[in-house]
């Protein structure tokens, strides 16, 4: 019968395997089913034993050797060790004796490690010490091929142990799976290490050439190596969650430290081994196949730490073999290209886990190494600038050149400014190499290239290199003396040159030659200002932006030397209008003020331009990055506050501090310029985003404003061109940020009358223009459809908009007093518009700011004034929608969209019940923000289809509405109508097996919130509550065939014990039922004994303890019963 069996498999391999136009998908399907069919084989394993033997087919073999597999998990149990000592020893001499492709042989030796691993959770690891007794001497004395099946079968071993929290397949919980990989770490796992030391010492004694079979040796050899000190050596002390993120990253391809017990020291410490592992490199670079996995075992290396570094002469010890041996290694090769990410990656880690313990070795070792960092970072910046302009794909030089930079921004951290002399030496040489190959001949040698490659680029520069960036900035500071003037000097000579174009411009048409030129100046220019920002400012993402202590020292010390005066300071900054005249005091010039002004000076000159009528010869990439320079500028050094700082500037603060005169001049110069780029440039998305982020700056943070900013003319005239614009002349996001800086420098009046006639100057046109369309309905609905009234509309309410996000605790009150009656005439201009998406949208938007900017704010009468006006308009949206969403419409974007700012709009609405900052409101509460939401969602939850809920951020949208709901006010969800609250259910089951895991974690969060809200309530009777029994059955289901992710597991059956809590008769059904269907008596047994160990001590009373006992019995739960348990 097993000749037949034979047969009838290997036809159906053949099916399987034929082209698809050979075979049918009834017979492709017919030919699977006999495949699922062998696998569920009830002990199948002589059977399998004899395929292996008689079978030919490769298909047929690996089948063979994955049933096996399955077979083993599912009956371990019942095998005696007679039958598994005899099943393993006839698969290793299998793959010893038999010729079998790679995938099944592979597979085969999967299987061995599966069974060495779960024997030795029994047996302590005897039988695993024993089979790697065997396959060290295979690898010792065999021949060639059996040495790389030996290599092999370790490297399957390793892998079975590696991993814990995602090992569940084989049929064990976690907690063994996690005891048996430290069981293997602390014995075989240092042994195989030095076993694989052992053998490299001994292809070290020979030089290259090396033969075929040696290279393809030594690569198992160094794979194997590899992969001891890439191991995830975790504490046991971690909680489950954290190893299996600390997984998951590992295996997103980034390497764990080598974090070591004591018990590693005699190898790991020893000190053949560093030496050795150099060598190893040394001699195999030359072979792409080997010297990637030496140089990942040196990297490996460079990050040691844990027990095994026992004290600080042992560290250092450690330290200074490695430094010495990696600098005798770098100062002796060239490096390649492909090396050099492995080598950057040594001094990251090296300075990563070793910075503090540097400084402690001899200076002359210090020295040296840093001498051969500076090499590094400038040779691999000038293979990254090469690499730029090349068409590669591959970039080896730029992410060293991140790599040296992250170093060198911890080393300059730890050694301070003034802490060692050859710190500053360093920074002075790879700041000049930096501006080397960043500028363009004669000032740099920076390869020019042409305007269609840097067209190509994705990202501006200032993102793309924002951390090389950064650390340039730090060497800067470390050596202003040396590097602002570097700055100054080229960006006055650069502007020299692009008046001259200007000149050369406006007489005649310029040749290919000179457009070229001029393309190169433009970006020397542009790099000039960007490392020019980075010195002058740092980051302040999150936090108060201040002038760097560095910068402030060297002001001071300008001053303190005579080398500055604050009289020819402010000389300089006034005459930055005059682009022909140099003040004669220049020299006497603080280096910060005059880099300012040089750049000032350029902004003089793009007005020049844009005047002459030679505009679009500007770069919009060199105004953008103006823009960017003066924002950062500003923030930390316009206005200074003096109580942040111990010392400050005399010169600073004369020229830029509060209510001075080179302020005012300041700010009056930038807003000049922001309204030249807005009346010159419009056509310019990027560089107008960058004005408006500059006007912005300008007048949004508290601590900085001044009455000079309100009251400035300049500003004026920029609410004034405002108001002059003819509709959709700027991009919407432009145009509404606008409103909103006006909006935000009204909050430096202190005086109410003032703020209050300063509101009324921008919002009574508004106020005007809106209302002429409102107050002639008649006229309107004639008239609503023509392009002008459109782009009117959209004006306005784009203006709306950014009233909104300009909203302020302090100026909440009056502006929401404008838009309320606005509000609530939307609804009618929705449904005038309905099919109007723009206009549509940007409706649902400006409630949805409304809401986020204002409403916390907001009185309980006000509030209730944008409740209704949001009900109104999320009920007129529904009503001329709900007959839209027809088959071909479900594709379209629009829907999409529509609902996801809907959405918005009810979830910002919810956070009132959660944050509300309305000061002495004693007004009673009639209705709540999750009545609105509730309400808001009855409009829009039947038009919440499957195809809608297929774009991922509105499905996430949604449900994430629902938990917050649920989690706020799971009593108002039982009063819902009952056809609304069986949606929802539906919903939440629709989430639970049809999206991804983030929204079936949400649906489990629901599921378990409600659940307790009826249990502790003792609401089981509740017919609501009845409504949601079925999911107590849904989830046994989805967790015991496996539907479930991994990774919710946890939440899973946290989610199930409280379902059962509530339930707990129907959870008593439900199990009886499932025992009882059980054709095999053996498995109801084993399924009955697994149910009752589920629950045994565990108290159904909801609290935390029995929760969490429950979590780690369902965990062993599933290992042992999905071996065993198929559900349908």
């Amino acid at each position: 019968m097993n000749d037949n069996f034979i047969s009838e498999l290997e036809s159906a391999a053949a099916i399987i395997m034929a082209p698809p136009n050979l075979v049918s998908n009834e017979q492709r399907h017919n030919a699977e089913a006999i495949f699922l069919n062998f696998r569920k084989c009830k002990t199948p394993f002589v059977m399998c034993r004899e395929i292996l033997d008689k079978c030919q087919v490769h298909y047929v073999l690996f089948e063979a050797a994955e049933t096996i597999k399955s077979a083993l998990i599912r009956e371990w149990s019942f095998l005696s060790d007679s039958d598994k000592y005899s099943l393993r020893q006839y698969l290793m001499h299998y793959i010893s004796t038999k010729q079998v492709p790679s995938f099944v042989r592979d597979r085969i030796i999967q299987v061995i490690a599966i069974m060495v691993k779960r024997a030795s959770v029994d047996d302590g690891g005897r039988e695993r010490g024993t089979i790697l007794q065997e396959v060290e001497s295979i690898i010792l004395n065999a021949e060639p091929e059996k040495k790389i099946l030996g290599f092999n079968i370790i490297a399957n071993l390793m892998q079975e142990y590696a991993s814990t929290v995602k090992s569940t397949d084989v049929g064990l919980p976690w907690e063994v799976h996690f005891k048996a990989k430290k069981q293997f770490e602390s014995t075989d796992l240092k042994r195989i290490f030095q076993f694989c030391v052992q053998l490299l010492s001994e292809v070290v004694k020979n030089d290259p050439p090396y033969p075929d079979n040696v290279l393809e040796l030594t690569r198992h050899i160094l794979k194997v190596t590899e992969s001891v000190l890439t191991w995830g050596y975790m504490s046991p002390l971690f909680p489950k969650r954290l190893i299996g993120i600390y997984e998951s990253v590992y295996e997103a391809d980034h390497a764990p430290s080598l974090k070591l017990s004591d018990n590693w020291s005699e190898i790991i410490l020893s000190p053949q081994l560093l030496p050795l592992m150099f060598q190893i490199f040394w001699k195999v670079r030359e072979y792409d196949g080997l010297s990637h996995h030496a140089l990942t075992c040196l990297v490996q290396l460079a990050s040691l730490n844990g027990g095994v570094l026992s004290s600080d002469a042992v560290r250092l010890e450690y330290l200074k073999s490695y430094m010495v041996n990696f600098t005798n290694l770098v100062s002796s090769v060239t490096i390649k290209n492909k090396e050099s990410l492995g080598i950057s990656n040594i001094v990251k880690k090296l300075i990563l886990f070793f910075i503090g313990d540097i400084q402690k070795l001899t200076s002359q070792l210090q020295d040296s190494y840093l001498d051969e960092l500076t090499r590094l970072t400038c040779s691999f910046c000038k293979g990254a600038a090469l690499e730029d302009m090349s068409s590669d794909e591959e970039k080896y030089y730029n992410d060293s050149f991140d790599n040296m930079m992250e170093a060198w921004t911890n080393i300059l951290q730890e050694y301070g400014v003034n802490s060692n002399g050859s710190i500053q030496e360093c920074a002075v040489q790879i700041f000049n190499t930096y501006i080397q190959y960043h500028l363009g001949p004669p000032d740099g040698a920076r390869q020019n290239h042409d305007v269609h490659e840097i067209e190509d680029n994705e990202d501006i520069d200032r993102i793309s290199f924002k951390d090389q960036l950064q650390t340039i900035g730090m060497f800067g500071r470390i050596v202003p003396g040396h590097a602002l003037p570097i700055i100054y000097k080229l960006l006055e000579v650069n502007t020299e040159k692009l008046k001259i174009s200007l000149q050369l411009m406006e007489s005649r048409a310029m040749n290919m030659n000179e457009s070229s030129n001029l393309d190169n100046l433009f970006e020397d220019i542009h790099w000039v200002i960007l490392i020019a920002g980075h010195i002058l400012c740092m980051d302040s993402d999150g936090e108060t932006p201040m002038i760097p202590s560095e910068m402030m020292q060297y002001s001071i010390e300008q001053l303190r030397q005579n080398n500055s005066t604050l009289e020819s300071s402010l000389t300089v900054l006034a005459s930055a209008h005059q682009i022909t005249n140099v003040p004669t005091d220049v020299d006497r010039c603080d280096h910060i003020i005059r880099i300012v002004s040089d750049v000032l000076k350029l902004c003089v000159v793009e007005n020049s331009a844009a005047e002459a009528k030679l505009g679009h010869f500007m770069s919009p990439e060199v105004s953008s990055t103006i823009m960017w320079f003066l924002k950062r500028w500003c923030l930390s050094y316009l206005l200074p506050v003096e109580n942040y700082y111990q010392e400050i500037s005399p010169v600073l603060i004369g020229a830029v501090g509060k209510d001075t005169e080179g302020a005012i001049f300041v700010v009056n110069f930038i807003l000049d310029k922001i309204y030249s780029n807005i009346c010159h440039f419009n056509s310019e998305p990027i560089l107008l985003r960058d004005t408006v982020d500059l006007l912005t700056a300008l007048v949004c943070i508290k601590q900085k404003q001044s009455l000079c900013i309100v009251k400035s003319k300049s500003l004026w005239n920029l609410i004034t061109l405002q108001e002059k614009l003819t509709p959709g002349r700027l991009p919407s996001t432009i145009h509404r940020e606008l409103f909103k800086s006006f909006i935000l420098a009204g909050m430096a009046l202190r005086d109410m009358q003032e703020l209050n006639g300063y509101f009324d100057q921008i919002l009574r046109p508004l106020h005007t223009r809106f209302d002429r369309f409102i107050n002639q309905e008649d006229n309107f609905r004639a008239n609503y459809h023509k392009e002008e009234v459109q782009k009117e509309i959209i004006d306005i309410l784009e203006s709306f908009i950014g009233i909104a996000k300009g909203s302020h605790m302090s100026t909440v009150q009056i502006l929401f007093q404008f838009l309320a009656p606005r509000l609530a005439e939307l609804p009618k201009i929705l449904t005038f518009y309905n099919n109007y998406q723009v206009i549509v949208q940007l409706i649902l938007e400006l409630f949805g700011q409304c809401a986020k900017n204002m409403l916390c704010y907001l009185c309980q009468l006000d509030s209730k004034k944008l409740y209704e006006s949001t009900l109104a308009t999320v009920q007129a949206y529904a009503k001329c929608n709900g007959n839209k969403f027809s088959g071909e419409t479900l594709a379209e974007e629009n829907s999409f969209q529509d609902l996801a700012l809907i959405l918005d709009l009810l979830t910002f609405i919810l956070s009132k019940d959660c944050i509300d900052l309305c000061p002495n409101d004693e007004e009673v509460v009639t209705v709540t923000a999750s009545d609105v939401s509730l309400f808001g969602l009855n409009f829009i939850m039947p038009l919440m289809t499957l195809d809608l809920l297929k774009y991922p951020s509105l499905c996430s949208q949604y449900y994430r509405l629902l938990v917050l709901i649920n989690d706020i006010y799971p009593e108002k969800i039982c009063n819902l109508p009952p056809t609304l609250f069986q949606q929802l259910l539906s919903s939440i089951e629709l989430g639970l097996t049809q999206f991804s895991s983030d929204i079936a974690q949400a649906c489990l969060d629901f599921i378990q919130g409600m659940t307790w809200y009826f249990f502790r309530n003792s609401l089981q009777q509740n017919p609501f509550c009845q409504a949601m029994k079925p999911f107590l059955k849904m989830l046994l289901d989805l967790t015991l065939s496996h539907q479930i992710n991994s990774d919710l597991m946890s939440s899973a059956s946290t989610c199930i014990y409280a379902l059962i809590c509530c339930y707990e008769e129907e959870y008593t059904i439900l199990v009886d039922g499932l025992i009882k269907s059980q054709a095999d008596p053996l498995i109801a047994d084993r399924l009955a004994a697994a149910f009752h160990n589920l629950t045994l001590n565990v108290a159904m009373i909801g609290g935390r303890q029995p929760k969490l006992k429950f979590r780690d019995n369902f965990d062993k739960f599933i290992a042992n019963v999905q071996g065993f348990l198929l559900v349908k």
